[in-house]
């Protein structure tokens, strides 16, 4: 297999892949047999059969279409629609494409699919993470050319999240978040599209048969939507599925000695890079700009408490420096514990004081501080802040949890508006922008925080523009030291992944982004 002379997430300067296929190792192994269908049981739910629909496009990612590199079970970058591409200065990018790759409907995929989709995407869907592009060529066929507006060593990792699109299907609809039809669904990658059932839950892919790396030996695909874990892990026991998949996560621990005890059931841990939840703070708001402010609050905090609630002990306390054991170039920071007594000393040095002797801090100028604590509607998220409210109030601030549903939560993010909210970090997103959490942090990109703060932005700067992992990695230093002593945002627990699957297939492999939903599954299951 070609190596790749760069880590995942490291800001490297020139990066050339030489030669082969990420797939070939899995292909070159003698096949031991193959999966008729692949049952797999989710919570994740599928509201319209279009490109704008988030759980929809993880799938659409992981089985229907591909960019033009994706990574192994390692996190190393291998080809996919690219054979082969090389940068001299990580601003000008040049793409070797596949010769025989063809769309699900037959058409032959060109770099002009490429081009178009580089361009269509962004400007009808957004998204930050490609403002870096300047402009894009296809100057034949089989040749893609991405000039970026400055040196961005993180380049490859937005690759990742290209969803192509044929251009002689989108060029016709001028709104592709309204395009519901199943034309829609036509990918390159190693499964079809079949069938999307939303009143019965479910949705239904097949290999392509055409597919250019080879037919893989999972032939089809059924995804079945549950309303809750409990009826899902029911089903598994049963043996109606064969797994379950949840993005950015796993089951509840709390099934794991259920699991122990049933002989036909078996489960893996995956190493979880993003953060299962985090408090983040708007920094453009009083107090939250105070750092004082937000080192009281780390420390009213009882992770220990949190550890055992929401992963039945098999979590772990996290660290200041935001970024979780199992990253590249972590480093160990400060330990996040529970101290109420400190957190009191450094919410009076704020001048918030209970002035009026109803347990509860005023502002300095007597008027009345209810901190807002912004939460999804999901049970989870209601307790955790709930959690958080009994914390606040342990340490005299009349914390108010503010419960919406998911698109309201987002509303209310993405226009600011927040005081502090409860939000995960997943891995890829961890991987954004300059790597480190600074997809999230810095104010060009998602900006979560609403930080303005010069020093961040040099560094975050100088890890694009970094040249080699020596580099990085001191960079990646002084990232989360920045994390640890401004506390943009709190890590409440860190945590690892439990995939439980049957054990009548086996060679289910974990890719870092979308888990079990990797190459090496669809292309190494086979009957136990």
């Amino acid at each position: 297999m070609g190596k790749i002379q760069c880590l995942l997430t490291a800001s490297t300067l020139l990066c050339i892949l030489f030669s082969g296929s990420g797939l070939a190792d899995v292909q070159s192994q003698e096949r031991i047999g193959t999966v008729d269908k692949l049952v797999i049981g989710t919570t994740d739910h599928v509201e319209d059969l279009n490109v704008d629909d988030s759980i929809f496009n993880i799938y659409r990612e992981s089985l229907i279409t591909k960019s033009l590199i994706r990574t192994d079970a390692s996190g190393n970058y291998v080809p996919a629609l690219a054979y082969s591409w090389e940068t001299k200065d990580a601003k000008k990018w040049v793409f070797h494409l596949v010769k025989n790759a063809t769309w699900h409907d037959g058409v032959p995929l060109t770099a002009a699919d490429l081009k178009f989709s580089l361009e269509y995407l962004p400007e009808k869907l957004g998204g930050s993470n490609w403002n870096i592009i300047e402009s894009v060529d296809a100057p034949d066929d089989y040749t893609l050319v991405i000039n970026l507006k400055s040196p961005d060593g993180n380049f490859l990792n937005n690759l990742l999240m290209l969803r192509t699109v044929p251009k002689h299907v989108f060029e016709k609809v001028a709104d592709p978040k309204r395009f519901n039809d199943p034309e829609c669904a036509i990918g390159c990658g190693p499964y079809k599209f079949v069938k999307f059932d939303k009143s019965a839950g479910l949705i239904k892919f097949q290999a392509y048969e055409n597919y250019y790396e080879g037919r893989p030996s999972v032939q089809e695909i059924d995804i079945r939507m549950f309303k809750n874990q409990e009826t899902m892990m029911m089903a598994l026991q049963k043996g109606e599925l064969d797994t379950v998949y949840i993005y950015s996560g796993g089951i509840s621990y709390y099934y794991v000695p259920q699991l122990l005890k049933d002989a036909d059931l078996e489960f893996q841990i995956i190493n979880n890079t993003g953060v299962p939840n985090a408090l983040w703070f708007n920094l453009n708001k009083t107090p939250y700009n105070d750092s004082r402010f937000r080192e009281a609050i780390s420390y009213a905090i009882d992770y220990e408490e949190l550890k055992n609630l929401f992963t039945a002990g098999y979590g772990r306390v996290p660290n200041a420096g935001f970024i979780p054991d199992g990253n590249l170039n972590f480093v160990q920071t400060r330990p996040l514990v529970y101290n109420s007594s400190h957190a009191n000393l450094l919410l009076n040095a704020t001048g918030l004081a209970d002035t009026n002797g109803d347990g509860f801090r005023e502002r300095a100028n007597g008027s009345p501080f209810q901190p807002q604590i912004l939460v999804k509607s999901d049970s989870d998220s209601v307790r955790l802040g709930e959690m958080l409210k009994k914390y606040f109030n342990g340490v005299g601030l009349d914390a108010q949890i503010h419960v919406t549903d998911s698109s309201g939560f987002w509303d209310i993010v993405d226009n600011k508006d927040h005081e502090m909210f409860v939000s995960r970090t997943t891995p890829w997103g961890m991987m954004m922008e300059a790597g480190y959490a600074t997809g999230y942090m810095d104010t060009r990109s998602n900006g979560w925080p609403v930080l303005s703060d010069p020093v961040f932005t040099k560094l975050v700067d100088e890890l694009l523009g970094s040249s080699d992992d020596k580099t990085t990695a001191k960079l990646a230093k002084s990232v989360q030291e920045y994390y640890a002593h401004e506390l943009l945002a709190i890590s409440l627990y860190w945590n690892d992944y439990v995939q439980p699957y049957n054990r009548r297939w086996e060679g289910y492999v974990a890719n870092p982004i979308h888990g079990i939903l990797s190459y090496e599954t669809f292309f190494g299951l086979h009957p136990a």
